[in-house]
């Protein structure tokens, strides 16, 4: 027979894991929420409605943005899994609108007829007709996570009025003055609530008690498991008889609480009542206003009940040298920490005051010094010094340089620059202070020291912490060290020369915010973040800008010359000397030149900058798309509308 007159070879498809479900299943139950929003699901219909359940639709506003974009959200508000609504006095407007959409949400999604479209769905990819059923393949998903900052303009009362649907698990309030929230009705309204979070700068009262919502919450087990109350008044009584209602509580805390009675907290009471419950707590913490616990106390709250936990937190003073030994010596490894701090408390040279009390930065700096393990750090509340960054003294130097005698009335600060151990940090929450430059008074001696302060905070925290992602800087609104008087402040620049670009090599970052205390520059001084800012018309505005640094590039040079002359080596705190390359690597931090050879490499796409960035917000707003974020920094003008349009929400 010859080889024409031969039948063809029958093709036998080759089984793969892809072609079970139950295995991708399990494989996409691993996979980040972004990679499967942008990516999974589009790939065919069998892998979207494997992943629909999955997948939770975010709506976020911020009274920041454009003024029409709030009423054209809340358009988008039916079907959204996540609700995170940012506002003030400018929103009085907009809040009755707010209450409707929130109030039809929850008739919505009480209605039998138009309960989870996804149960009317077919699930079968061959009832879809191509092109007739469009609206099936819309992310739809009932609203369970609500996060709402709402400022003192809102009254109580316009609060009040908020249905939130029942459908809610998780339920965060943030207010920004004295005010009243009934807690009651909200777990009796939200039955199936399993994260609530609530707190105010000023005081916030828990008005009426639960149990005034026995008829509709009944005797029936909360299936709450982190419950954190801050700056609130409350009866002891009352949260001692929710507590013991709440048998799957693994997070608990009373951040600097005040007794409703007037009279004392009774800690050894409420540490008896929670060590009677069954659950057994992972996180915990207790603080009451204008009280400093005593060392057995404070023993007993970090270690007594969660004597496992790798997560602490700790207000600032209770953060002495001790509990920073008993940290460190623990046998759980510290892998979250969380450091509070009152906004009111008053700045020192070397630390903070809260009424008599004096905390230094130190204990801090040098725990970060000593805990390999440690993943996340949260310390918006608690300032961290720049200086302790300043690995090479050139601060001190500069101020040297300007005072070459003490000044009369000035406490010479005590800096003890060190190298973080943490190199696995993934998250990185900081409020950064600078308290070595309260003594210069000159316009250009401040210029010159801020932004070389910038720089050390950008190019330390790119190089010690190469594995963040998520990262949140936060300026000082007030910093007075001298009595009676507001002292130096720590302006972060966002200008090219303050050393933002270094934070381009963090390969793994998806969220940045930096809250600038104000954005002056142009836009192609910042939009060399994401692609699109990097066309040939900003990479000249770029090279420009570093053209007029050469005065400034010689002068740092002068600088180094003279301080590698005269400063001394002091040991660092932290030192890993096996770590050559990271030493090496820190030797040019906080230098204009680092920035400059930065910038260079980034235009001309030598390097990958921000890769993996999602999330942004550069002037104290929600974070967004970076083109986003762009769009409500720089509002364009109207000639340039069209263009901007698609940075509009």
């Amino acid at each position: 027979m010859s080889q024409s007159q031969r039948s063809p070879l029958p093709l036998c498809a080759t089984a793969t894991f892809l072609c079970i479900s139950e295995l991708l299943d399990m494989v996409f139950s691993f996979t980040p929420q972004d990679i499967l929003r942008k990516t999974v699901i589009l790939v065919c219909r069998k892998w979207f409605f494997l992943n629909h359940h999955r997948v939770s639709r975010e709506l976020s506003w911020d009274f920041k943005w454009f003024a029409d974009d709030a009423a054209k959200a809340l358009t988008r508000l039916p079907g959204a899994g996540r609700l995170v609504w940012r506002c003030d006095h400018y929103c009085e407007n907009i809040w009755p609108k707010f209450i409707k959409s929130l109030n039809s949400v929850e008739k919505r999604q009480s209605n039998p007829s138009s309960k989870s479209k996804w149960r009317q769905w077919p699930h079968s990819a061959a009832r879809v007709e191509s092109g007739s059923m469009k609206h099936l393949f819309q992310i739809y998903s009932p609203l369970q996570h609500v996060e709402l900052f709402s400022d003192y303009h809102l009254s109580d009362e316009s609060l009040g009025l908020l249905a939130f649907p029942s459908t809610l698990t998780t339920l965060k309030i943030h207010r920004y003055s004295t005010s009243t929230l009934d807690i009651g009705r909200i777990l009796a309204i939200c039955p199936h609530l399993e994260i609530l979070h609530t707190g105010s700068r000023a005081l916030l009262s828990l008005q009426g008690t639960w149990t005034s919502q026995e008829s509709a919450v009944r005797s029936d087990p909360l299936p709450l498991r982190s419950l954190v109350l801050e700056n609130v008044e409350l009866s002891q009584a009352w949260l001692e008889q929710l507590v013991a209602r709440t048998p799957q509580l693994k997070e608990l805390k009373l951040i600097r609480i005040t007794s409703a009675s007037g009279s004392a907290c009774d800690w050894p009471s409420l540490f008896q009542h929670l060590r009677s419950q069954s659950f057994a707590l992972h996180k915990f913490h207790y603080s009451v206003h204008r009280e400093i616990p005593s060392e057995d106390d404070l023993d007993d709250m970090l270690y007594a009940l969660c004597p496992n936990g790798s997560e602490r937190t700790l207000w600032s003073y209770n953060l002495t040298p001790g509990i920073v030994r008993s940290l460190t010596e623990q046998p759980s490894v510290l892998t979250s920490l969380d450091i509070l701090w009152h906004y009111l408390s008053l700045c020192h040279s070397d630390g903070w005051k809260e009424g008599e009390y004096f905390y230094s930065s130190t204990p801090l700096h040098r725990l970060l010094c000593e805990s390999p393990g440690l993943r996340h750090l949260k310390s918006l509340k608690a300032p961290y010094l720049i200086e302790h960054m300043d690995v090479h003294h050139r601060a001190k130097a500069y101020y040297d340089s300007i005072f070459s005698e003490p000044v009369e009335g000035g406490e010479a600060p005590l800096f003890h620059p060190g190298i973080w151990v943490c190199r696995n940090l993934q998250v990185l929450h900081l409020q950064v202070h600078s308290h070595g430059g309260f003594m210069v008074h000159g316009n250009s001696e401040r210029q010159v020291l801020l932004g070389y302060l910038s720089r050390t905070l950008f190019s330390y925290i790119s190089k010690v912490t190469p594995q963040l992602r998520d990262l949140h800087i936060e300026e000082p609104y007030t910093c007075s060290i001298l009595p009676g008087a507001f002292s130096f402040r720590t302006h972060l620049s966002e200008h090219l020369c303050g050393g933002l670009p270094l934070l381009s090599s963090l390969r793994y970052l998806e969220r940045l915010r930096v809250e600038f205390d104000a954005i002056s520059c142009d836009i192609y001084e910042i939009n060399w973040i994401y692609s699109a800012g990097r066309n040939l018309q900003d990479k000249s505005a770029r090279r420009a800008i570093m053209s007029k640094w050469e005065g400034q590039l010689e002068r740092e040079t002068q600088m180094e010359a003279i301080r590698l002359q005269n400063t001394t080596v002091v040991p660092l705190s932290g030192t890993w000397s096996h770590d050559i390359e990271l030493l090496k690597d820190l030797g040019s931090t906080g230098l204009l030149q680092e920035v400059k050879t930065r910038l260079e490499a980034i235009d001309k796409g030598e390097c990958e900058c921000l890769p993996n960035l999602q999330k942004l917000s550069l002037n104290r707003e929600l974070e967004r798309s970076p083109e986003r974020s762009m769009g409500s920094i720089f509002v364009p003008t109207p000639t340039k509308k069209s263009m901007w349009s698609m940075f509009r929400s």
